[in-house]
């Protein structure tokens, strides 16, 4: 029987220990890494395999604290998971803020959930003397099984109720991208979000110009917001300081000029255009575009589609 036992503990330790740091560190590395930097007042930095492995550790000790205080050595034992896989839950699903972070609906989810907790692990407690003798014995045992189910519950319970957005997950992810430099990951990322929003926007024309390719290759990104998302100001990243992205962008010449593109607004492009550009063979493929695209609009013409993806027709001609 004590063979049992410890089987089943180490059963349980080998499937929580796997289970917490492959969810932190595959699944959701991106977003702890936006949740830690907010929630610290963006004086510290997460980093993913440190923080899974610390973050598992801890959440191990948590559930042998609460076994050492319950004493479940039967069916029950599994339970004593429960407080650990909670946690995970719900530092999984903090939410940014405009100030930080938020716990959303966990802050009066959690102490109804501690009640009934602990009203279960009591009624269990009583009811350990006089549970009846296992008919079976070995890894397909009644009490290996129980505890697998009670593990089954775990991973539904945190997979299903922490935060798994996917368009969330994926700005983390550009956001973090970003941050490591590895700009072209990034945008490989944004290529594949569903929609995009002002500040996955700016981070995109962030990434374009640090690869020196704003005037020719912005337009195969999705784009929200025109001129006013290309720099700090009422929207914020979540990882980059202002000062840095106002570094980079405020005397960019291609950065103003983009902004007429983004905005549409061709005659203000038109007039600025010969400042930095005053020969025609010298301009990047969408100074020419736009252009073309304003000279035909003085003559009450336009661009016969379809248009080629990427070009900036596609994108003046979209609304």
């Amino acid at each position: 029987r004590m063979m049992e036992s410890k089987f089943m503990r180490a059963i349980c330790t080998i499937l929580f220990c796997s289970f917490t740091f492959c969810f932190l560190f595959f699944y959701q590395a991106d977003v702890m890494t936006v949740v830690q930097h907010l929630a610290s007042g963006r004086q510290t930095f997460y980093n993913p395999l440190l923080g899974a492995v610390l973050i598992t550790a801890t959440l191990k000790l948590l559930q042998v604290g609460v076994s050492s205080l319950a004493k479940l050595g039967k069916r029950g034992f599994a339970l004593t998971y429960f407080p650990s896989f909670l946690i995970l839950t719900i530092i999984s699903d903090l939410r940014p803020t405009v100030d930080g972070v938020t716990f959303g609906n966990w802050l009066w989810a959690t102490p109804l959930l501690i009640i009934v907790y602990v009203f279960v692990l009591i009624s269990v407690k009583r009811f350990e003397p006089y549970e009846p003798e296992q008919r079976s014995f070995g890894p397909f045992s009644e009490m290996i099984w129980i505890s697998l189910l009670l593990f089954l519950f775990y991973f539904l319970f945190t997979g299903l109720l922490s935060n798994n957005d996917r368009y969330f997950h994926l700005r983390a992810k550009v956001e973090a991208l970003i941050d490591k430099r590895d700009y072209a990951g990034a945008l490989n990322v944004v290529r594949t979000m569903p929609h995009t929003d002002s500040v996955t926007s700016m981070l995109t024309v962030y990434a374009v110009a640090r690869r020196g390719q704003l005037a020719d290759s912005l337009f195969y990104y999705p784009l929200e917001g025109g001129a006013r998302t290309l720099r700090p100001g009422k929207v914020h990243s979540w990882l980059q300081p202002d000062s840095v992205l106002y570094k980079v962008t405020r005397n960019s010449a291609n950065y103003q000029l983009t902004g007429f593109l983004l905005d549409r607004n061709l005659s203000e492009f038109a007039r600025y255009l010969p400042e930095y550009y005053p020969a025609d063979s010298l301009r990047p493929r969408y100074y020419k575009e736009a252009m073309k695209i304003l000279l035909l609009k003085k003559q009450g013409l336009r661009l016969v589609p379809p248009y080629k993806k990427g070009s900036y027709a596609s994108y003046y001609y979209a609304k």
